[in-house]
């Protein structure tokens, strides 16, 4: 494989953190992860509100228009599925507006893509939100849809939301003074910062990992098997042994 062009992105390093082989799937050999209701349920949810929020929508009914218009059955077998997801979504989405036409701040981007520079590797991303408070404040925004809300110590910990702390001082001038992860199912935001240690440690990270990905380094990581969407297509898979 070619690596001159070579661009580090969050999904390709914490694929590769996962294990190497599973990075070697997806972004070498290019075999698609299996299509599934909370992955087509995810996109969904962050099309609605990005088209929402583009044309600067305020109603309910506008947000569920842009629902509807962007729904899709891929990955759903069964009917009843598809019932129960789109309620939740709407659910979610209902919520979501009552604190929408609450909020003091005002939204500047919508999935904002970045192209910053670490090292001599180029690091690409989207970033879901970023608001601005009435005294100049920012925040950056981060979506989630699965029904879990995380602790406080793993959203302290969370790489990609480093990475974007990293991005808005590098590449958007400015650094977030709230970076948060709105969980949607709870209409719940965790609130967290982010250290210039801490985005140091996450740029060396970065730059190890895309170190190993170009010397082609992809040995699996056969204890990650069980949680693998790979797990009965892997060649190396112990998922299934007894």
């Amino acid at each position: 494989m070619v690596w001159e062009d070579f661009k580090i992105s969050y999904s390709r390093i914490n694929a590769y953190l996962f294990c190497p082989y599973k990075y070697n799937l997806v972004y070498v050999d290019n075999v698609h992860i299996p299509i599934n209701p909370d992955i087509t349920f995810g996109h969904i949810i962050h099309a609605a509100l990005e088209k929402y929020h583009s044309k600067n929508g305020r109603t309910l009914e506008e947000l569920m228009e842009c629902y509807d218009e962007n729904w899709k059955n891929d990955g759903f077998e069964d009917p009843r599925d598809i019932f129960e997801y789109y309620e939740r979504g709407k659910v979610m989405l209902e919520n979501y507006h009552k604190s929408f036409m609450q909020s003091e701040t005002e939204i500047v981007y919508t999935e904002k893509s970045f192209d910053a520079n670490i090292g001599k590797y180029r690091f690409i991303g989207i970033i879901d939100r970023i608001d601005r408070y009435p005294d100049g404040k920012y925040e950056v925004m981060d979506y989630k849809t699965h029904a879990k809300v995380w602790p406080q110590e793993k959203v302290d910990n969370d790489l990609q939301l480093t990475i974007y702390a990293y991005a808005c001082k590098n590449v958007f001038g400015f650094n977030p003074d709230k970076i948060s992860v709105y969980f949607l199912s709870e209409n719940k935001k965790i609130y967290t910062q982010r250290t210039q240690a801490q985005i140091e440690n996450a740029v060396n990270l970065c730059l190890e990992t895309a170190g190993k990905i170009t010397s082609e380094s992809f040995d699996p990581d056969v204890t990650k098997c069980p949680m693998c969407d790979f797990k009965n297509k892997c060649k190396f898979s112990t998922a299934n042994e007894k």
